[in-house]
């Protein structure tokens, strides 16, 4: 399997062994099965409420059925399926109320690592913070079909960097596997110029509060830039309700 270290793939290895960083050259057959299918899932190859069966997987990693009924549990503990009664695992389709309730917890541990990076920042960490910012700006001008999944992966990384300075790896955990959760949904809140726009503005208005040892405004900015993102993902799901599971 494919093991380079994408940005989207650290986030996954964060997720599956939180506080233990790894290359990915130790991970278990079940584990690297369950780093494929995560990042199908989270890349649109599996439509949300879709299924995805077991034979299918084992003749396509050529393994028995063991380590891919492994990867399918590793999957629904890191929210991204649902294993059903007779209908076996099925890819996660979130209601409106579901992705609100997501984002609330996300933007609460986001606005406290926020918090933390303030009391724990380095001048070498703010000069991290304003090299992603510039790295924002120029995905939040791009264009075509891409450009949204171009500006979330940054978005990943920045918040990467946030809960590195903020010295907590339990948060940082948490926090990894929120935005797993809300990955699809994130770029639904992003999937416009403007939206981004509005977001490289409050990713500036954050790392100024950060350089200033500002902890409260830094943390309320943190909340801001994940509530706007949920309102205008909800907004959208209304418009296209995901379908049943």
């Amino acid at each position: 399997m494919n093991r380079d270290a994408s940005p989207l793939r650290r986030t996954l290895l964060a997720s599956l062994r939180p506080g233990q960083p790894d290359d990915g050259s130790t991970l278990s057959l079940a584990e690297q099965i369950t780093l494929q299918l995560a990042e199908d899932i989270l890349n649109d190859r599996y439509a949300p409420g879709g299924r995805i069966q077991e034979i299918a997987l084992s003749e396509r990693f050529k393994v028995s059925r063991g380590p891919v009924r492994e990867a399918l549990r590793l999957l629904e503990n890191l929210g991204l399926v649902r294993i059903l009664p007779r209908r076996g695992a099925v890819v996660t389709a979130l209601s409106a109320e579901e992705v609100a309730d997501l984002f609330e917890i996300r933007a609460a541990l986001f606005g406290l690592a926020a918090r933390r990076a303030v009391a724990n920042r380095t001048d070498d960490d703010i000069r991290t913070m304003h090299a992603r910012l510039a790295t924002l700006r120029a995905c939040a001008d791009a264009d075509g079909a891409d450009a949204s999944l171009a500006y979330v992966t940054a978005v990943r990384e920045f918040g990467v960097a946030i809960y590195s300075v903020a010295g907590n790896e339990r948060l940082a955990a948490l926090l990894s596997t929120l935005v797993l959760q809300t990955l699809r949904y994130s770029r639904l809140g992003l999937s416009t110029a403007q939206r981004r726009r509005q977001s490289v503005q409050n990713w500036a208005a954050l790392v100024s509060h950060i350089e200033s040892g500002r902890p409260a405004k830094a943390e309320s900015a943190a909340r801001t830039l994940i509530q706007n993102s949920r309102d205008e993902a909800i907004r959208m799901l209304a418009d296209n309700p995901p379908p049943a599971a």
